[in-house]
């Protein structure tokens, strides 16, 4: 399946506060244009067809042929693009082809990637005939709807479009699945001199072949300075995985959001993260060792932040691999255990007990992976990732993953209480994974 992105316009109303052609306006790290190259192709997409106008050589330069993202780039030129986006897109039927289905979106509409990849699934439920639209009833949540175009639906199908619409009960999204039907809706709205995509996609609507796909995911339209930071925000939450515990869902999350916030523009990747998160930890394991644990527990919660920090930059730019989650769980591992030995050494310098220091310890150790070990079974038997906060039930209290033992750490060294915390972290860590298994054996 292809995609093609309208790129015509001029992008008037962001102008004066941005420079450069609107697709290209960098937005956390990546251009508007390459945050939707990427998303389609996450979404199973190779081949991107991009409808430029106003500034095409400097786009054309800009994303080339698509090879230093792994896919394939043409373009098409719209030398009409001021009399409007149906233009641009009836110009995309000199490169389409006899009863194919493709993805049509505009460079300025940004989603989550998780809505484009619901999307773009639905695309066998359409007829050759028809066009599936993505819509959003959601209106409270909509970002300046009065600038949206509005949609009356009934069921699924559309049955007027507009922006000045007085009843309406959905809004569009500017995202479509196409068909070979559309480019006859097109040329005659055009031969009436209607030149907007609407105007095209009401023709259709009439003769009921507009379907409707209602999206559950966050989007917008950058269309000015507001909505272009209302598009930071959404991208921001939407880093924030189900899988959380609740330290990091309420705690770190609201520091490393700012600080990937920051790293997006830079060179820094994901690995880089990861690596300066380890050698935070080993710092703090051996602030613990030489008997200072307010730093040490400092440090150690401040390593449990750059551990968000990795993957939300990774999911962020489109730069996440299965290798790179690989070594983030070793390193964490490796982690833990230098943390708890450096607590460990210092206890067994300072009492005169080191056999129940050393047991202790022991326990912690052999607990703080059952955490990471129970969810990836349970992933690698299931497919199905597992979701503390709703499959522990009220065990999601017990601060057992990683974000909450490290907090636990925190408090010991800010505390000056190492054999309690010590003490601490082999309880919950191995009632956690005693719990755990007798929960997933009704689960599974």
């Amino acid at each position: 399946m292809r995609a093609a992105i309208l790129a015509a316009g001029e992008g008037r109303r962001l102008r004066p506060h941005f420079s450069g052609p609107k697709p290209l306006i960098h937005l956390l790290g990546l251009s508007l244009i390459e945050r939707n190259i990427l998303t389609l192709r996450e979404s199973g997409i190779q081949e991107i067809v991009i409808v430029t106008g106003c500034h095409r050589a400097e786009i054309e330069e800009a994303l080339g042929d698509g090879s230093k993202w792994g896919i394939k780039i043409t373009y098409v030129h719209n030398p009409d693009w001021q009399k409007g986006n149906g233009v641009s897109a009836y110009a995309l039927h000199t490169v389409f082809r006899p009863e194919e289905k493709f993805v049509l979106m505009m460079a300025d509409h940004i989603f989550e990637p998780q809505a484009v990849r619901a999307f773009v699934a639905e695309a066998e439920k359409i007829s050759d005939n028809e066009v599936l639209l993505a819509a959003d009833r959601n209106l409270d949540r909509v970002h300046d709807v009065e600038e949206c175009t509005k949609i009356q639906a009934e069921h699924d199908r559309a049955q007027k479009l507009g922006k000045d619409l007085g009843d309406f009960n959905a809004v569009d999204c500017g995202l479509f699945m196409c068909t070979g039907a559309l480019f006859p809706a097109l040329s005659q709205a055009i031969a009436q001199g209607r030149h907007a995509l609407t105007d095209g996609i009401n023709i259709l609507a009439k003769q009921g072949k507009v379907k409707l796909h209602f999206v559950d995911e966050a989007w917008v339209d950058v269309d000015d300075r507001e909505s272009f930071h209302h598009a930071e925000r959404m991208l921001l939450k939407s880093l924030v995985p189900d899988k959380d515990g609740l330290i990091s869902r309420h705690l770190n999350r609201k520091v490393s959001l700012q600080i990937t916030k920051r790293l997006a523009s830079t060179p820094v990747t994901p690995n880089q993260v990861t690596v300066a998160s380890f050698i935070v930890s080993l710092a703090s394991a051996l602030s613990f060792a030489a008997g200072f644990p307010l730093l040490g527990g400092l440090l150690a919660q401040f390593s449990s932040i750059l551990d968000g920090v990795d993957g939300e930059l990774a999911r962020l730019k489109f730069l996440q691999s299965q290798y790179g989650g690989l070594v983030d769980a070793i390193l964490d591992r490796y982690a833990d255990f230098f943390i708890v030995a450096g607590m460990a050494y210092w206890w067994c310098l300072q009492t005169d007990q080191p056999i129940v220091a050393l047991l202790v310890s022991a326990a912690a150790l052999s607990g703080i992976p059952m955490s990471m070990l129970v969810k990836e079974k349970y992933k690698a038997l299931t497919g199905r990732t597992y979701i503390p906060e709703t499959d522990d039930g009220l065990w999601r209290y017990l601060p057992a993953n990683r974000d909450g033992r490290l907090f636990i750490v925190m408090l010991g060294g800010v505390f000056n209480l190492i054999p309690a915390t010590l003490i601490l972290l082999a309880v919950t860590t191995h009632l956690a994974a005693i719990v755990r298994l007798v929960q997933l054996r009704k689960l599974m």
